[in-house]
């Protein structure tokens, strides 16, 4: 969730908000708060330009508004406007469970960083077609895992874009691997709402234990000697550039 406060920060400070006249200096009351989810589902590109205001209502600069939230002190809240559109951004004070969430996923990250350069844990497991799917069996190849799930909104936001890397590199020495957490039978039911060109492997939790998984979504390279390259979670904008960046240079 860091990740994506940064996002909006990075978006707070590269997009202008014109203070136009039909933008209230203080936070209108009729606007309605959103929840995180909902503003997810809307996708990054929706926080552009919408103006943010700070405790109590006053609307301030973006670049205040980025400040604020560098700090660490603050975390956004999400307000639509009549029409059900997101309009304001507000700011409030963290608490401590999310202090305490951020500090968890800082070590989860350091743990993960801490793996690039060791060995990968082998694995057996089935896809959905029932084919075999061995991980020591594919030394050679580099292997991109992607661990999710159906009810991550996070993971279904990026899969356009992790469905584009898969075409860059057709053709090449490159195993894509997607472990899902859920039933095949769910994953069934989903793949005929949403592509995902992975080879998608289900009932997967067994996996996500063996790769210490606490959060979605999570990627792992493995390069060809078997040994981990790139081992981050979280969604992120940069995700699908670090991965194609990271493929590329293993395949050179």
């Amino acid at each position: 969730m860091k990740r994506f406060y940064s996002l909006l920060i990075a978006l707070i400070l590269t997009t202008p908000v014109l203070l136009e006249a039909q933008t209230s200096k203080t936070l209108p009351s009729d606007y309605k708060q959103m929840d995180m989810q909902a503003v997810m589902d809307l996708g990054p590109n929706a926080m552009a330009g919408v103006p943010m205001y700070d405790l109590e209502g006053k609307l301030i600069s973006n670049e205040e508004g980025a400040k604020l939230m560098n700090s660490g002190e603050y975390r956004p809240q999400y307000y639509a406007n009549a029409e059900g559109k997101l309009a304001a951004i507000k700011l409030r004070k963290i608490t401590q469970e999310e202090l305490e969430f951020f500090r968890q996923f800082e070590e989860e990250q350091k743990r993960m960083a801490a793996l690039i350069g060791t060995e990968a844990q082998d694995f057996e497991t089935t896809d959905m077609q029932g084919n075999p799917v061995k991980l020591s069996d594919m030394r050679g190849s580099v292997v991109a895992i992607n661990f999710w799930f159906i009810g991550c909104k996070p993971c279904i936001m990026e899969m356009p874009e992790l469905n584009e890397i898969v075409h860059k590199f057709e053709g090449k020495d490159v195993k894509f691997i997607a472990i899902a957490t859920d039933r095949k039978a769910s994953l069934e039911k989903f793949a005929q709402r949403k592509q995902f060109d992975y080879n998608v492997v289900p009932d997967g939790r067994d996996l996500t234990k063996l790769y210490g998984i606490s959060g979605y979504p999570t990627h792992c390279i493995i390069d060809q000697e078997g040994k981990i390259a790139y081992f981050k979670s979280a969604y992120s904008p940069s995700t699908a550039s670090e991965l194609e960046g990271t493929i590329t240079k293993l395949l050179k």
